[in-house]
């Protein structure tokens, strides 16, 4: 059932056709991507959708009752609501629900008919049930924890909006949204001004969000993970495909072979007809044939290739060599008053490399980018940088670093006195700003057109050593992906922060983990870095959830020996599921097979085999026997909880109970039962993962004695 429909959406600005006859329909629960190089019209048909901009023609339509949600992608929000209450109220006020279960009581004491009296209690129980309802479904709890999941800390909470950055807006816009559960969520880049930790929180959000979302992102990887379905804003027009966004390119890619081949016969007989009409149109004999081949020649349709003339277009020049050592800091400090980012901070850099830069929100890894890059000076310490490095810094928030009130040119000619305006406009040609763009005012453009501005400048004088913050935000995925294609081929050294999964996959040689003011060094890609925690059986929040799964790099092979997989309880992830992770009594199936007598053993093997396997069970019971117990009590208490909610379940869906008090309360149970088990799913997989290293540990020592 389609919750949202919209068709002959259209929209032009003069004579160029921004959207042309654009229609399609939005089912419950679908997951939506919505591509399209730039300039395509994602953002405005998204604007359109969600109200905040109107087509020339076209009509939208919302199902009875449901509701949309718009996550923009540059928002202008001064609320001086305390940051709780903005999220909190975003499902509409508790107070006046209050106010109005006040007024309806006072009402009911003074009314002097029965009638009334009647109607008006009818009205309170409503409201109690409207209240109970809201208390269960929008709890402030569930608030904090959302915006626990993004990144705000308790502190955070009373502060009020205003005083956040940009950003930091985003994010608490974001949170009221994922708070609001609408029946529709719109999510322009939502994943722009996420860190890696809240970029994990939110995969896990999306995958238990029961609703529909259409998302514009350039994180193909987290496309991936959450659509599939996919609108293409392409040459010709709006296409669908099903599957996910790698689906689709597969799909796209095969129709325009498919194309192509058509052409080609087409052309063939086009030219085989021409060739006979021209041969055989003046003989007698032929003159019927060469004017049936002429008639079928008028009739053939004529097949267009699609020629996208809407990607950027560009590579880094050549750059000079430096030294060996790119980079020294020695002993480096940095305090923000009470908040100490560094203490005795050391790092080296070699030519050539390219440092990945992770770690939690606050871990302080833009500030290490401004200390690196001098916009910042450290309290102690010192940053030395190699013979002949010529610096070059890209700056996660482009305001910041661009000239507001500039024109495009004079900005990146600002920055390439060297260069003549014939080559400055050709760069800015490659980067789609073309003509008259060229003289448009910086500050009136949207996010990705500053993107592309502030990589123009870069690409004038790209230096021989990068510093990148966040350099795929306001990206659209094409771009992004043909910057890391760039920087792939680029010849110097690159140090840069990224929540990109595939960009730091990509690019990265080497791993830089902030955590704790220092700096953990970690060779390889952001999977082979992975494959490292994995290896050492460590976590990190902000992760994907590959990890969790088992999942290692090929340079991390599982060990042979590794347990089989076991199935965990019913409402475990797919993470539970899917570890090696056994959490049976008995001896894992790889000790048995490895203690496992052959056909010809004598007694005396045989009665020193059972003498050692009854000393290995026996060790693992008196070391293990009272984790084993808890993990056992939970998996019951998690059975439990499932069949209870099973049978809430089934009360809901009575229609005979709906809307009464019995399904007010079922509901509120169900939803504590549903946080109850994601709190008990936890504890049983750290616990039942940390009594299988236990046992492995045992096994493994009395293999050796």
């Amino acid at each position: 059932m389609a919750v949202l429909s919209c068709s002959n959406i259209n929209l032009s600005f003069g004579a160029r056709v921004i959207l042309e006859n654009v229609s399609f329909a939005v089912d419950n629960n679908d997951r939506i991507g919505l591509v399209g190089s730039n300039g395509r019209g994602k953002t405005t048909l998204m604007r359109i959708v969600s109200g905040e901009q109107k087509a020339d023609t076209g009509d939208i339509v919302l199902a009875s009752g449901a509701r949309m949600g718009y996550l923009p992608q540059e928002i202008r929000v001064e609320s001086t609501q305390p940051l709780l209450d903005f999220v909190h109220h975003a499902a509409g006020d508790r107070r006046q629900l209050e106010a109005d279960i006040l007024a309806t009581e006072q009402a009911l004491e003074a009314a002097a008919d029965d009638a009334g009296r009647e109607g008006l209690a009818i009205s309170l129980a409503e409201l109690h049930e409207r209240m109970i309802l809201f208390d269960s479904l929008y709890s402030v709890h569930e608030a904090e924890q959302i915006l626990d999941g993004l990144g705000f800390r308790q502190k955070d909470l009373t502060r009020p909006l205003a005083e956040f950055s940009g950003g930091w807006k985003m994010r608490a816009l974001l949170g009221s949204l994922l708070f609001l559960k609408p029946d529709v969520l719109l999510l322009d880049e939502p994943t722009n001004h996420l860190d890696l930790p809240s970029l994990a929180w939110l995969d896990t959000w999306l995958l238990g969000f029961r609703g529909a979302y259409v998302m514009i992102s350039h994180d193909r990887d987290f496309l991936d993970r959450h659509v599939r379905r996919v609108f293409s804003l392409e040459t010709e027009g709006f296409r669908q495909y099903r599957g996910n966004y790698s689906d689709s390119r597969r799909m796209r890619e095969e129709e325009e072979v498919v194309l192509e081949n058509r052409k080609k016969n087409l052309d063939r007989s086009r030219k085989e007809a021409e060739r006979f009409i021209e041969r055989f149109k003046a003989q007698a004999t032929k003159a019927r044939q060469a004017k049936s081949k002429a008639k079928m020649l008028k009739k053939m349709e004529a097949i267009d290739i699609p020629v996208d003339e809407q990607r950027i277009k560009f590579r880094f020049p050549a750059v000079e060599r430096t030294g060996d050592r790119v980079l020294q800091v020695q002993e480096l400090a940095k305090s923000f008053g009470d908040l100490h980012l560094y203490r005795d901070l050391d790092a080296t850099v070699t030519r050539g490399e390219r440092i990945g830069i992770v770690g939690v929100n606050g871990a302080g890894k833009t500030t290490l980018l401004r200390l690196l890059s001098g916009e910042l000076s450290p309290d102690l310490g010192k940053v030395t940088w190699g013979s002949n490095v010529q610096l070059a810094y890209y700056a996660q928030h482009h305001a910041d670093a661009l000239q507001l009130d500039a024109t495009v040119l004079e900005e990146v000619r600002r920055g390439a006195l060297h260069l003549g305006d014939t080559r400055v406009r050709s760069i800015l040609g490659a980067f789609l700003f073309r003509g008259d763009d060229v003289e448009k005012v910086v500050g009136v453009l949207s996010g990705g057109e500053k993107a592309r501005v502030a990589l123009a400048k870069l690409l004038v004088t790209p230096g021989n050593v990068l510093l990148m913050d966040e350099p795929t935000n306001h990206l659209d995925l094409e771009s992004a992906e043909l910057l890391a294609e760039a920087l792939a081929e680029y010849e110097g050294t690159m140090l840069f922060v990224s929540h990109n999964r595939s960009f730091i996959d990509r690019l990265a040689t080497r791993i830089w983990e902030i955590d704790d003011g220092k700096i953990h060094v970690y060779p390889g890609n952001l999977t082979e870095y992975m494959g490292h925690l994995a290896a050492r059986r460590e976590h990190r929040a902000f992760t994907p959830d590959q990890l969790s799964k088992g999942n290692r790099p090929s340079e991390y092979p599982a060990p042979r020996d590794a347990a089989p997989a076991v199935t965990a309880p019913s409402s475990a992830p797919a993470a539970v599921t899917a570890t090696t992770t056994s959490v049976t009594v008995t001896a894992a199936p790889r000790v048995q097979a490895s203690l496992a007598a052959p056909k010809s053993e004598p007694r005396d093997n045989k009665l020193e085999r059972r003498r050692r396997e009854a000393q290995l069970r026996e060790r693992i019971q008196k070391e293990l026997g009272p984790m084993k117990i808890k993990v056992d009590q939970m998996e019951a208490r998690i059975s439990e909880l499932e069949t209870r909610n099973a049978e809430l379940s089934k009360l809901m869906a009575d229609p005979e109970v709906y809307g009464r008090p019995e399904f007010v309360a079922a509901l509120k149970e169900f939803r504590e039962n549903e946080i109850k088990l994601e709190e008990l799913m936890g504890r049983w997989t750290f616990s039942s993962e940390k009594y299988e290293e236990k046992k492995r540990e045992i096994e493994a020592d009395h293999n050796r004695e």
